[in-house]
């Protein structure tokens, strides 16, 4: 398949997100216990003190990995589009899962982290999100696109 230049750009750009997500998620992982519940407790009061009222850490761990796996499915549904100028959402779903199933087993050799299923969940919940969010936005710029060129 041959691509513009813009459509290299537009994959190159879209491939460097994705690394970098990897990557935060990678280091993210990597940390000690006690490192990441630091990192956690940085947010922790973050979010305290943006709501108003204390907020538990839990809750900022589980949303973090929801947030962090919304955003890998979406940057990696993106890159697929951008690579085929199609939504692959299957394909998108089980490589993202990969990724957070090797970041689970990762983090038994992290020092004070565990392998948590429970965990892999919140991130496939993520992961979904991420990737149906995308889809809509394509199906909604499609649509625009469409009444643009050709209204009724």
């Amino acid at each position: 398949m041959k691509y513009s230049t813009g459509r290299k750009i537009y994959i190159a750009i879209s491939a460097i997100a994705v690394l970098a997500v990897l990557i935060t998620i990678f280091c993210l992982s990597a940390q000690n216990g006690e490192d990441s519940s630091a990192t956690s407790g940085f947010f922790t009061r973050l979010v305290t003190a943006l709501v108003g009222h204390p907020v538990e850490e839990s809750i900022v761990r589980t949303l973090a990995h929801f947030c962090e796996f919304a955003g890998l499915g979406l940057l990696v549904s993106n890159l697929f589009f951008a690579i085929k100028n199609t939504p692959k959402p299957f394909f998108s779903i089980i490589l993202s899962a990969a990724y957070a199933l090797t970041d689970e087993i990762h983090q038994i050799f992290v020092p004070g982290r565990a392998c948590q299923f429970t965990d892999w969940i919140v991130d496939f919940g993520g992961i979904i999100l991420g990737v149906v969010v995308f889809c809509v936005l394509i199906i909604i710029k499609t649509n625009l696109m469409r009444t643009l060129h050709h209204p009724e």
